[in-house]
């Protein structure tokens, strides 16, 4: 219920909204942000639960594919915390317009909570249908939002973040339908089942179609330039979700949905290290000569993104937890940024940190948060991204000194752009004299230091995000101990009918042991603990097994018609070789030699 609850409210309460009324703005406001405050605690509570799943319902066949698609959510460690920045982010982007919005308000909720719903659908989904029917519905709310609530080239902007996402998921799109069209459904072991029974060409060519389309959602160099506009663009509590939350997307399908179904070789694995570390130094080189304070920031999440994108590929023991750290790091830390470079852009009415300065004397509360916000990005021990960014270099080492290396020269690049950031934006002298705007509302700074807390804790404590894995694995440990013990009694009575019948052994009409053992391979590079991995080939073997039940059943029933046939030509021999009055005692003989032939 739960899972139902996360993924469907929200486009309810959207509705909802719909028909509160746009003039009363404090009534609108109340209902943003109550709402957003029970997704944010059924977001922990996910958490929470660990693994949680919900009854798979038929959804529809898709033409041309053998089975059909499901209705079906499941929540483990990763997407119930990529839920939790969804939702969390979501609330303090409400708490943040509330101020500056008036009386569209109204629209901007609807948009967010229809916005978090695609979302939170992506990171539950359990259905490769599903998941991508969520991972393109993100796109549409986004768009409108910026569109609607962005600065002056926000349609361009609109517009180039739509085209850009949904053709890059076009080529997914057709590699899924294929997918599809040779495995028994769209969950994510049929895909992967399936996916062993074609060429190798063919795999690389569906892995580059999945590839790419969750490179051009993190965004990865080269597949970057819809980015920079967008979050400049778009309004800064918008950019906050786009940056911490949706952009975790890729990053997600990399590890859900890419490493599980497709075997890899040492070349591809390398190409996207060297893809993501080539995608962090480019962002950290922008960032440096960024002027405009957004676009920094665009480019400082695009470079911390793209070491998230190879630690994934690392595919050390280490690298899920490693990952997840960091992620949910650089959610809350670039949420946080982007919140409070938009109160700066309001209170100095501009975006270039050129033109700023001074802030520390007109506002020093601000000031503050600011610069904490600033020094917890640059992964300073204690803080949540240096658990992160640390568990990802000790992953890189293990790969390649020469990737640690690099990650390094990233890190120090990071140190000089967020610190010329923090220098230009509230120290110094402002460069032109302007009148100060809206400050910050105490709401607001509640909700910024409450943010930047998290921070500490889980820099101290990253347990509390890593323990919801571990929890994950336990349970799934006792669920696969509680299905074995159920089932041993059925194995060992098929075992025995198979001797007493004495059939051949069949051969795999699904998979070979060789494609077993490169399927557990598979699911080994992408983390999966040892009980998760037999949990999915007993699944798969169950599966051949009933195939080749149905097979051994096929040729038993051809056999007695080969047997009835024989019969029923010896009879017409007879008829030919006796008289008429042995006809009688011929036909009598077939009947009986049939009935004993069906016994």
């Amino acid at each position: 219920m739960l899972l139902h609850l996360l993924v469907l409210a929200p486009f309810a309460v959207a509705l909802l909204m719909v028909v509160n009324s746009k003039e009363d703005f404090k009534a609108a406001t109340r209902m943003a942000i109550l709402f957003g405050l029970l997704f944010l605690g059924m977001s922990v509570a996910l958490i929470a639960s660990g693994n949680v799943a919900t009854t798979p319902i038929e959804w529809f066949k898709i033409p041309g594919c053998k089975g059909p698609s499901y209705y079906y959510l499941y929540s483990h460690g990763l997407g119930a915390w990529m839920v939790f920045l969804s939702c969390g982010l979501s609330l303090v982007s409400l708490v943040s317009a509330r101020g500056i919005l008036g009386a569209n308000y109204r629209n901007f909720a609807i948009g967010i909570f229809a916005l978090m719903g695609a979302m939170n659908g992506t990171f539950l989904a359990a259905d490769a249908v599903l998941f991508f029917f969520f991972f393109e519905a993100m796109v549409i709310p986004a768009a409108i939002l910026i569109a609607s609530f962005g600065g002056e080239k926000r349609k361009q902007a609109a517009m180039t973040f739509a085209i850009y996402t949904l053709v890059g998921s076009a080529p997914m799109m057709v590699a899924l339908w294929y997918l599809l069209t040779i495995s028994d459904n769209s969950l994510l072991v049929s895909l992967a089942v399936a996916l062993q029974s074609v060429p190798e060409m063919t795999q690389i060519t569906l892995l580059v179609c999945f590839l790419l389309a969750f490179i051009v959602k993190t965004p990865i160099f080269p597949f970057h330039g819809w980015q920079a506009i967008t979050y400049s663009e778009a309004s800064a509590p918008l950019s906050a979700i786009l940056t911490g939350a949706m952009s975790k997307a890729g990053v997600f399908g990399f590890i859900a949905w890419v490493l599980p179904i497709f075997p890899f070789n040492l070349e591809e694995v390398s190409a996207m290290v060297w893809l993501g570390l080539a995608s962090a130094v480019y962002g950290a080189f922008m960032a440096l000569r960024a002027t405009d304070g957004k676009k920094l920031l665009a480019f400082s999440s695009m470079s911390h993104l793209g070491i998230a994108v190879a630690g994934v590929f690392s595919l050390s023991e280490a690298m899920l937890p490693a990952v997840l750290v960091l992620l949910v790091a650089h959610g809350i830390s670039a949420g946080v940024q982007y919140y409070l470079i938009g109160v700066a852009e309001r209170m100095t009415g501009t975006r270039n940190i050129e033109e700023m300065g001074g802030l520390a004397h007109k506002n020093p509360a601000f000031s503050f948060l600011f610069g904490a916000a600033g020094v917890m990005a640059l992964a300073v021990p204690g803080t949540a991204g240096f658990v992160g960014e640390f568990s990802v270099l000790l992953s890189l080492w293990d790969q390649s000194v020469v990737c640690a290396g690099i990650m390094g020269f990233v890190m120090i690049l990071s140190a000089a752009y967020v610190l010329r950031f923090i220098q230009k934006v509230i120290f110094g002298n402002p460069a032109r004299e302007y009148t100060e705007g809206k400050r910050c509302g105490h709401v607001e700074g509640v909700a910024y230091g409450v943010m930047l807390v998290l921070l500490l804790v889980f820099g101290f404590h990253p347990s509390f995000i890593t323990n919801s894995l571990l929890l994950y694995e336990e349970e799934s440990t006792e669920q696969v101990a509680e299905e074995k013990a159920a089932e041993a009694p059925v194995e060992e009575v098929v075992e025995e009918e198979v001797v007493e019948e004495d059939v051949e052994p069949l051969e795999s009409h699904i998979v070979s042991s060789a494609d077993i053992a490169k399927l557990d391979s598979s699911l080994t590079q992408a983390g999966f603990s040892e009980e998760e991995r037999k949990e999915l080939i007993k699944q798969v073997i169950e599966t051949e097994a009933n195939m080749a039940k149905a097979t051994a059943y096929a040729a038993e029933k051809q056999q007695r018609e080969e047997e009835e046939a024989r019969i029923r030509d010896a009879a017409n021999k007879g008829y030919e070789e006796f008289d008429l009055p042995m006809e009688s005692e011929s036909a009598e003989s077939s009947v009986k030699n049939e009935e004993a032939s069906n016994d």
